[in-house]
């Protein structure tokens, strides 16, 4: 049962919120074009905005051609691009960008604009932004002019670009300014250390091998040369005593792997191509055929030049091996005497020496590598250059981008609908009256006896329809319910201020109660506003007042109205406020109460308002029972309490409220009721087919007769 109440009461809460908002539609409605309204005219006063979108690839610098292969380029930088971001809004290029397009007059109305407004301005149309994982740009720059958006937008990169350039450009050429500064102090320091170098060597007497100065390295290289000679002259050796060992057919076969020697080839080839002859001649002919024998002299040639050829080849492996074995020994005595010059170098006579030919070393190194340097610079400064490239350039728009009609009445709907609802809902707050008929129990602690539509009009007159009439019929009913075994027939109706429908209901209730068969007078008994009379179509002749005072009797100010069954005292001609108290709370008042209670069935008495003045009180305390009407949404309901206090403490007994002048759509459920009654009045062939109920009594009228009697009203 738990989840269903939480669940109950959070529709209920649901609808409350509806029940406000409906209520109040027509504020909110208000409001949601007064907003629209406003949003339209300022919409249609801004200024047509266009912006141009410009992209730009923005790179690190580096020439577009790599001329030196080890030439080191900068490396990826996570902060480079943020920076040109700002770069691209800062006066170094928007000032340029200014001065070229000459802002400052085309955005002045009379005056020129000073530099720094207009950079103002310009950094406020510009809005800069770049794409994630990509070295692109975008620049979209916002004008009332869509050619001068497009404009800025290109002189923008075009400056951008030109300073990128120039600003490489100019911190290459102080860098190589720099060099050659220090390039002319290098060579300075590198002439007078050789001049300290020369003027050592000559006041130690340095030995010195040649031109060549001997050092770590210069001993290091003597004696890798040294090893190498040795090497190959061992090799070349042992390569000369193998080609002794052979012989003279091993060594005719070798001697073609061995040289690269065209005419040794072809000596082979004829002197195996002789000899394959020769093979074939002795198979045919004798020794001493001349065939034979001219073939024998022939080989016996080639054999000559072939031995001839291969001494000569032994011979030149051994002078080969001799100079390699000359040459070992000429390095073995330059490193000897290079390690005996280097021992005397080492001694403590020749160290300021070693140390300044070891600076003139340094300096040396240093001014070649400056040299260097310059040289790439020089040759790099010069090369084509592409740190920015505009991949799309500004268009001037077509279309402008603000202000966004749409969109503003999109927004401006949604901003007076939010705020037509907060104020309904402020007002709501705002506003203590009786807003449902819930509000009458739980503020007032009375139940509700009967509640009256808005549109309910007078059924003397035949005004309102069989709905509005069917509420009255529920007040009549309810007031017979509260009543209870109480014998009194009397009712006094109050209010607690004017203009909350107290007469209206008293005479629609007496017409109603006039339906059922019962006798009923209505006695007016507000003497300072008396309104019975036009209610009930009865002329104010002679009335309450002229009773009260003795002038008429009580058969004498009793008229009968339109209605049949219906009866009314009106106020009477000598009404007046000054002694209406003094005349209600007479004993002669009390008499006519007695009196009217045995002649009629129901006796409706209707009161000026109880906070008014203390006639009401007074009444209500003579006759004994009375119900409170309200008028729905108009006064604040501590009113309503204040006026049932006032009779409470009056001691005369409240059967109820009635609700007075409610808007169906707002009441809930009573708005279903009222729906489904009238449905039901418009399905004649169902009615007609229900059952009489077999405990209807004689004559009592059936429902059936109830709508033929409304029908008369």
């Amino acid at each position: 049962m738990q989840p269903n109440s939480i669940s109950q009461e959070a529709r209920i809460h649901f609808l409350d919120y509806w029940r406000v908002i409906k209520s109040r539609w027509m504020f909110v409605l208000i409001i949601l074009l007064v907003v629209l309204l406003v949003t339209t005219v300022v919409t249609f006063l801004q200024p047509k905005l266009y912006s141009a979108t410009l992209r730009m690839k923005v790179e690190q610098d580096k020439p577009t051609v790599a001329v030196f292969e080890r030439e080191q380029y900068p490396q990826y930088d996570p902060y480079f691009l943020q920076t040109q971001y700002e770069i691209i809004q800062s006066r170094k290029i928007l000032d340029p960008v200014i001065e070229r397009l000459n802002l400052q007059k085309a955005w002045a109305a009379e005056t020129e604009l000073p530099l720094s407004l207009a950079a103002r301005r310009l950094k406020n149309s510009l809005s800069v932004r770049r794409f994630r994982d990509t070295s692109l740009i975008e620049v979209v720059v916002t004008d009332t002019d869509p050619r001068l958006a497009a404009q800025i937008a290109n002189a923008l990169a075009d400056v951008f670009e030109k300073d990128r350039l120039e600003v490489k450009r100019d911190e290459t050429l102080k860098g190589i300014n720099k060099l050659r500064e220090e390039l002319d102090a290098q060579w300075q320091r590198v002439q007078e250390a050789q001049d300290k170098v020369e003027r050592l060597r000559k006041e130690l007497n340095v030995p010195v091998i040649g031109t060549v100065r001997l050092s770590d390295y210069t001993l290091q290289q003597l004696d890798q040369q040294l090893t190498t000679a040795k090497v190959e002259a061992a090799a070349r050796e042992a390569k000369l005593n193998e080609l002794k060992k052979l012989t003279p057919l091993q060594l005719r076969n070798t001697i073609a792997t061995l040289i690269n020697d065209p005419n040794v080839s072809s000596l082979l080839q004829s002197l195996t191509e002789s000899e394959l002859r020769m093979e074939v001649l002795k198979q045919d002919y004798g020794p001493e055929h001349p065939n034979v024998r001219a073939e024998q002299a022939s080989l016996d040639k080639l054999r000559e030049q072939m031995d001839a050829r291969l001494a000569g080849v032994i011979a030149g492996f051994e002078i080969e091996y001799q100079t390699a074995q000359r040459r070992v020994d000429d390095l073995q005595k330059q490193l000897d005497a290079a390690k005996a010059q280097t021992m005397l170098m080492e001694s403590a006579t020749y160290r300021p020496f070693r140390n300044a030919q070891l600076i003139e070393d340094q300096e040396t190194k240093l001014y070649d590598a400056l040299k260097q340097r310059l040289q790439q610079e020089s040759v790099t400064v010069d090369l084509p250059r592409s740190p920015v490239e505009v991949v799309e350039h500004a268009e001037p728009p077509l279309f402008p981008v603000s202000p966004r009609m749409t969109l503003n009445l999109i927004l401006g709907g949604v901003a007076g609908l939010v705020l037509g609802i907060v104020m309904a809902f402020f007002l709501e707050f705002l506003d203590t009256s009786i807003k449902k008929v819930e509000d009458v129990e739980h503020y007032l602690g009375l139940p509700v006896l009967g509640v009256v539509p808005q549109e309910a009009g007078l059924l003397v007159r035949n005004e309102g329809g069989p709905a509005h009439l069917e509420a009255y019929r529920m007040l009549r009913t309810n007031i017979e319910f509260a009543r209870g075994d109480h014998d009194g027939n009397s009712y006094c109706a109050l209010s607690a201020a004017p203009g909350e429908g107290k007469s209206f209901t008293v005479a629609n209730l007496a017409c109603v109660c006039a339906q059922h068969g019962a006798r009923v007078l209505v006695v007016d008994c507000d003497m300072r506003r008396p309104t019975q009379h036009e209610l009930l179509d009865v002329p104010n002749v002679a009335g309450l007042a002229d009773y009260l005072v003795g002038g008429k009797s009580l058969d004498e100010v009793i008229a009968n109205a339109a209605v049949p069954n219906v009866s009314l005292i009106t106020a009477g001609t000598g009404a007046n406020s000054k002694g209406a108290l003094a005349m209600l709370t007479s004993q002669r008042m009390v008499d006519l109460i007695q009196a009217v209670k045995q002649r009629y069935d129901v006796v409706i008495y209707d009161t000026p308002p109880v906070l008014g003045v203390s006639d009401a009180a007074s009444l209500a305390r003579d006759i004994g029972a009375a119900f409170l009407v309200i008028q729905h949404r108009r006064y604040p309901r501590d009113m309503s309490r204040r006026a049932i206090q006032v009779v409470e403490h009056s001691g005369a007994k409240l059967l109820g409220v009635v609700v007075n002048n409610v808007r169906l759509e707002q009441a809930g459920a009573y708005f279903y009721y009222h729906q489904q009654y009238d449905n039901y009045l418009k399905a004649p062939d169902l009615r007609a087919k229900e059952p009489v109920p077999a405990n209807a009594k004689k004559g009592s009228p059936t429902n059936s007769d109830e709508i033929e009697l409304s029908e008369k009203f």
